[in-house]
């Protein structure tokens, strides 16, 4: 009970010097509120292309000219995927307009197409794209119809409105933020705390105290594994307050997501504070660990724009885990266990970041 006490004592004191550091309190949620507020009314303000996937089941010339008439379209980003492929993106909101092409579209029959219909689906959120890209669907087909036939109109649009995620690039901006804010969190507030600690001798001192040296480390843990929790609700509060943050899953397997990335980076300064001898070599080596982090993990862009070859890399890195288990809790509403690869990814890099700390570690 005295342990219990004196460790709960240890971790109030350690807090109250943590947040007493301005420095702390600056890059720990006002840079990162900053920065949202940034994507934010980027976001808000951009006209992006209207998203399309087209389902073309018919190999008919008249097929294959609508949708290279289609492709051609500079206000239209335009993916072929199959119907299933298309309606999950569409209900994941990571498309505005699903574009179905029957099978019999473009047949002749007596010298005159074969009455059909392309079925247009589209994102209930975003009907003024949707109906944009209709009109321009209406003109391509009726330009077909004018150019095979020259006869009445035998093709039409049938159209049907799906309520969809509507989520934008801040919903999925918002996550990776976030993660590379618990990043620099685990790694820069540790590694500098303890080597100025041993620089001025209060690590060799603690050992002459009462305190067991592992008690002193789990309480600095435990005080920047609250410091998470309360950004991680003051910037997704602020997300969701200030630009309409959308989260779909839940907020338990959210925060579980944010302390295991915690872990991981926590594990990562502790292995550079038990290298480190001198402050000025933290920083370097700090900067080399994040940099890489920060531009392949797909914190800012989706890591899918990166070249297979890669890809077959940044897939594997622990930043990538964490943002990618945090998007889809956030934005496709999967629970964490239904995520068992990102959670094996994120606990393998626990054990061996963890690993090395224990082996670099050193009081002195």
């Amino acid at each position: 009970m005295k342990t219990v006490k004196s460790f709960v004592a240890m971790v109030k004191a350690s807090l109250k010097m943590f947040m007493r550091n301005k420095g702390t309190i600056v890059f720990s949620l006002l840079l990162p509120m900053v920065m949202l507020s940034v994507f934010g009314f980027l976001s808000s303000n951009s006209g992006p292309a209207i998203r399309l996937a087209i389902t073309n089941h018919s190999t008919t010339e008249m097929a294959a000219e609508f949708e290279k008439e289609l492709v051609q379209v500079g206000a239209f980003s335009i993916e072929t995927l199959s119907e299933a492929e298309a309606a999950d993106a569409l209900g994941k909101g990571h498309v505005d307009l699903h574009v179905i092409v029957p099978e019999r579209f473009g047949e002749m029959k007596d010298g005159r197409p074969v009455p059909e219909q392309i079925e247009t689906r589209f994102n209930n959120g975003k009907p003024q794209g949707a109906q944009i890209a209709n009109l321009v669907i209406s003109q391509i087909v009726n330009s077909l119809d004018r150019k095979f036939t020259g006869n009445a109109p035998m093709l039409s649009i049938k159209t049907t409105g799906v309520t969809v995620n509507d989520l934008g690039y801040f919903d999925f901006v918002l996550p990776g933020i976030l993660a590379m804010t618990i990043m620099q969190l685990g790694i820069f507030s540790v590694a500098f705390s303890f080597v100025a600690w041993k620089l001025n001798g209060a690590l060799r001192r603690i050992q002459a105290t009462p305190i067991h040296p592992f008690q002193f480390v789990l309480a600095q843990a435990v005080v920047r594994l609250i410091v998470v929790i309360m950004t991680a609700t003051v910037l997704v509060g602020f997300g969701a307050w200030f630009f309409d943050f959308h989260m779909m899953g839940s907020y338990i397997d959210f925060a579980l997501v944010c302390i295991i990335g915690a872990l991981i980076f926590l594990g990562v300064g502790f292995s550079i504070a038990g290298w480190a001898r001198e402050e000025t070599q933290v920083a370097p080596v700090a900067n080399l660990v994040q940099l890489p982090l920060l531009l392949l993990s797909g914190i800012f862009f989706p890591a899918e724009v990166f070249p297979k070859w890669l890809q077959s890399i940044t897939n594997f890195l622990p930043l990538t885990y964490v943002v990618d288990a945090m998007r889809k809790i956030a934005n496709e509403g999967t629970s964490l266990w239904e995520l068992p690869g990102d959670l094996l990814g994120m606990c393998v890099w626990m054990a061996v970041t963890y690993t090395i700390a224990v082996k670099l570690f050193r009081w002195e």
